[in-house]
């Protein structure tokens, strides 16, 4: 008897070691902050403007702002991955100025040179404070969230009134993520940080477009369709055949955003707003 019951022991406590060291690298494992800051020049956006925005519980932290090209039209604010900075979506950023859309691209805290250490909240926070700054502007806005930028967008878009919601490779929530990665941990006992998108989506009123790659092996296909079944019309569901998780904008998911906000009412001005 003494060797099974050694044998659990030692089960047991390698169970321990797992669960003590699952809970403590979550921060990292979520939220990969990269600290290195780049300027709009670096990546092919130097017309737009490094801004600053005074969070709830106040932090400052470093945007990068373009209005649009003319009055009516939508400004798009991104919300980049966990392992990203506003450097990487250039690109995006690029073609939306080009087609004439506002855009602001929100970087958290604790990315990109900006003070703080990331959360959900603190994710929440950030959000709401990029929102406020083109609020104050009068932009028209359109929330667009990748992958981790995804659950920012849907809960912002449930507090606020916004012109559409964009979703690129999102999640139901976290803890779906993390229970399929780790079946034998109780994952959703475990989590601080759970980005429940799943249980917002339903309070979401704004025309939805999601994309998301066939391929994605790090969020697959079924967390879009289960969101998208959830989801109040109007709404929009594009697959993007052979794409996986990274990659998305030039796989056809540039094509698909530009021609759902072509979809969009514009807004014309002779002297007071009119809705076209």
């Amino acid at each position: 008897m003494k060797i099974p019951i050694a044998i659990l022991a030692v089960g047991a406590t390698l169970y321990a070691v797992a669960l003590l060291l699952a809970y403590v690298a979550q921060d990292r494992l979520i939220f990969p902050a990269i600290p290195l800051a780049q300027t709009p020049e670096e990546v092919g956006v130097g017309d737009m403007a490094v801004v600053s925005v005074r969070t709830g519980d106040g932090l400052d932290l470093q945007g990068w702002y373009k209005a649009p090209a003319a009055l009516g039209k939508t400004t798009l604010l991104l919300f980049h991955g966990n392992g990203e900075t506003v450097a990487w979506n250039g690109h995006i950023a690029r073609a939306l100025i080009d087609a004439g859309y506002g855009v602001f691209m929100a970087e958290y805290r604790g990315y990109g040179g900006n003070p703080g250490k990331p959360s959900e909240a603190g994710l929440y926070h950030d959000g709401r404070a990029a929102l406020d700054f083109l609020e104050a502007a009068g932009a028209r806005v359109v929330l667009h969230g990748y992958s981790l930028g995804s659950g920012v967008a849907v809960q912002l878009a449930t507090e606020r009134r916004v012109e559409a919601v964009i979703l690129a490779a999102p999640y139901t929530s976290i803890a779906d993520i993390g229970g399929r990665l780790l079946p034998f941990l109780p994952v959703r006992s475990l989590l601080r940080h759970p980005f429940d998108s799943f249980s917002k989506i339903g309070r979401v009123n704004a025309p939805l477009l999601i994309y998301h790659g066939t391929l994605d092996r790090m969020i697959p296909t079924d967390h879009s369709s289960r969101l998208f079944e959830s989801a109040n019309t109007p709404k929009t569901f594009v697959a993007l055949e052979g794409a996986g998780h990274v990659g998305l904008w030039a796989s056809g998911g540039g094509t698909a955003v530009l021609s759902f906000l072509g979809t969009l009412p514009a807004v014309i001005s002779d002297g007071a707003d009119q809705a076209q």
